[in-house]
């Protein structure tokens, strides 16, 4: 009985290993789940073009919003970096601008 009781541990183990436990099962039911969604929200929106157009036209609007939220973030970080450089010591003011320049670089360099 034993040895009935360490193949049972070993098989269980194993497979535990293999599905990653609990949170695999989970994370595939979830998948399963969004699938069976975008079935119903696809066929509903093919079914009526006009609810299809709507939302097309409300998700360009909102991508628009996000660009110009973006935007006026890039516009305040800008003129806050401005801001930083009149209040430095006039001796560094340079030394800023020059590193500032080259960390700004660097960010879009690694954003392209």
């Amino acid at each position: 009985m034993s040895d009935e009781m360490n193949l049972g541990k070993l098989f269980s183990s194993s497979l535990e290993e293999v599905l990653g436990g609990e949170d695999l099962l989970l994370e595939v039911a979830r998948d399963l789940v969004k699938d069976e969604i975008k079935k119903k929200v696809l066929k509903a929106l093919e079914e009526n073009p006009e609810l299809k157009q709507e939302l097309k036209s409300a998700l360009e609007e909102y991508y628009q919003a996000k660009l110009k939220q973006t935007l006026a973030a890039m516009k305040i970080a800008k003129a806050s970096v401005r801001l930083g450089l009149r209040t430095a010591p006039e001796e560094l003011q340079k030394d800023v601008q020059v590193e500032l320049e080259k960390e700004i670089t660097r960010i879009i360099d690694d954003t392209l």
